[in-house]
This record gives C-alpha cells, structure tokens and sequence, in this order.
C-alpha cells in the first residue's frame, strides 16, 4: 500500500491544487459579487473531493494489488509475474518476459559449454597419467644407465607436470563441489603421513625433512580427497620455498577452544610482508613466486577455496627469511 501511494502522491497533490483553485477563485466571486460562500461550503468541497478520492484510489488499488505486493525472492527460477491490469503493464510484463527468456537460454548455453569443457579436462588429465606413469617406470627402470644429475632433474620435472596435472583436475571438480564430497572421520596423523609419503622423493631431492608431531588419537571430520589436496600444495610450497635449507617441514596438531588447529611450518625463505595478504588470491606468486622458481599462484587459492567449502578456516603467519606457518582449523564439537 505504501508503494501505490508513493507512486500516486503527484496526482493527489495535483488535484487538491485544483480544488485550491476553485475554492480561491469561487471565494473572489464571493467578494466582489456577493454570492453567499461561507466556510462550511469550503469543507463541504474537500469532504466530497476527499471522498470521492478515496472511492477511486481504493478502485485503482485493488487492480495494481498484486503488483505492488510482488516480490522477488533469491531463489525464484522464473520470470513469473502477476496478472497485469493495463495495456502499458501488460506491454512491461511481455518485454520482461522476453528478456528473461533470451538471458536464461544464453545462461543454459553458457552451462552446458561450461561442463563439457570441465569433462573434457577431466578426461584430459586422466588421460596425461598414463604417460606420466610411463615416464616415470621408464626413468627408475633406467636410472643405472643415467648420469644422476640428469636423474634428478627429470625426477623434479616429472614432479612438475604431475603438480600441474592435479591442479587442473582439482580446479575443474571444483565447479561441481557440493557432487564430489564426502565427510568422514579421519585420522589427522595417518592422512598426513600417506600426504608425506607422496613427497617422498621430494624431500630428499631438496634436502629437506618432515617432522610429525601430531597425537594419533586425534581425529576431524572432513572429506579426504579433497583435504589431502590441500595438504598436498601446501607441503609442495614448503618444500619449494624450504629447498637446500638442511631443515624440517613440521607438522603439528593441537586442540585449541573447541577447534583442531593443524600447522604446518617451514623454515625457508618466508613470505614479505606485503605479499602475505594476498597468497590466497588467484594468480598471485609475490616476489618469491618470480624469484626462486616458477609458480602458477593457483595452488594456495584453490586451497583456500576447498578449505572454505568445506567449512573449515585456513590463515597464514610468516616472517622473511625465517619461514613461513599456515594453520588449518577443525571443529572439534563433532
């Protein structure tokens, strides 16, 4: 109602102008040609005027009703509106209608091209593995007859691709989150370790060692897969910005207030401090990213993303040239 009588507020001041009018002049007539015109004829006018007023717009009202008490609600598919009662209306309805139906059939196509190119990079992935895996059996069959320098930096390539593979991957399943999760319980210590053991050939080949500090008793409900990801890029940054160092990669778990706090700390190079802010932003690689090795800048932003999704919190401490600790919080009240 406030609505219809914000919109019809002009036409009501309107009107009572033009009673104004004739009330002045019927009262100039009343002055100078001695018609009888007292006060009580003047309310007499606005009375009648007022509620014939009144009759019309409560008319009028009824017909826009609908109108004016529709609203859009966040989770309406539809271009839906209510019955229109004029020909002016009526010519909005269909437009918006035509509109509504042009954007949702490009919306759809726009989908459609979107999830095909998501199977089709899936399928892509999986199908770079099998050469991969063949690559590497090639190289460890083989590895007497290679100098070890060589050895080594076809091992740190093929770390590469197979990093570079699995964000690819991750990244397009990332689309269709909410279909490809699971939660369960799972042992902090044991998922950490199989992560570890995966970087196995890494940690040597950088000179760098893993240190597990966390209770085997201790126990969070998250989703495997994806959070072994997670733990995945970040070990693969900390060994990459911890490289030639001689020091460990700690990994330590804790209960604090009610939540699961693991971290996980290296003492390489340390992030600056206008670039800490930002490691979770797409693209991002700050001056460590162009410096020290070549870097995608998607690792961190994908793991923040899964870490939100998931509902858990991730946050970053560092200092240059002393290391660098990122911390994973999990509610414990389950």
């Amino acid at each position: 109602m406030k609505g219809y009588l914000k919109d019809q507020l002009s036409s009501i001041i309107f009107l009572y102008i033009q009673v104004g009018l004739v009330i002045f002049i019927t009262y100039l007539t009343n002055q100078f040609g001695n018609i009888g015109f007292d006060k009580t004829d003047i309310l007499y006018i606005f009375l009648v005027v007022t509620f014939l007023l009144i009759i019309y717009h409560a008319f009028r009202y009824t017909k826009y009703r609908e109108l004016y008490r529709y609203r859009i609600e966040q989770s309406q598919e539809s271009a839906w509106l209510p019955d229109t009662p004029d020909y002016l209306t009526t010519q909005l309805k269909e437009q918006y209608e035509k509109q509504y139906s042009r954007y949702k059939e490009q919306v759809d196509q726009l989908q459609a091209e979107k999830r095909q190119e998501n199977i089709f990079m899936q399928q892509w992935v999986h199908q770079m593995k099998t050469p991969l895996s063949v690559m590497r059996l090639t190289l460890e069959k083989e590895q007497h007859n290679l100098p070890a320098s060589l050895k080594q930096n076809m091992d740190e390539e093929l770390d590469r691709l197979k990093h570079g593979l699995q964000l690819v991957l991750y990244q397009s399943r990332l689309q269709q989150f909410e279909r490809d999760f699971h939660i369960e319980k799972i042992s902090l210590k044991e998922l950490v370790h199989t992560t570890i053991l995966d970087f196995k050939s890494s940690f040597i080949r950088n000179r760098v060692y893993p240190k597990i500090e966390i209770d085997e008793s201790l126990y969070i409900y998250s989703d495997q897969k994806w959070l072994r990801f997670v733990l995945e890029q970040i070990t693969s940054n900390a060994i990459k910005y911890a490289s030639e160092t001689n020091s460990t990669i700690e990994y330590f778990a804790s209960i604090q207030d009610n939540l699961v706090e693991l971290k996980i700390t290296d003492h390489g190079i340390g992030i600056p401090k206008k670039d800490i802010r930002r490691i979770f932003d797409p693209f991002f690689t700050g001056d460590n990213g162009r410096h020290y090795r070549e870097s995608t800048g998607m690792g961190l932003f994908l793991a923040k993303q899964i870490i939100d999704a998931l509902e858990h919190n991730i946050n970053a401490q560092s200092e240059p040239t002393k290391g660098t600790t990122l911390t994973i919080s999990f509610d414990h009240s389950s």
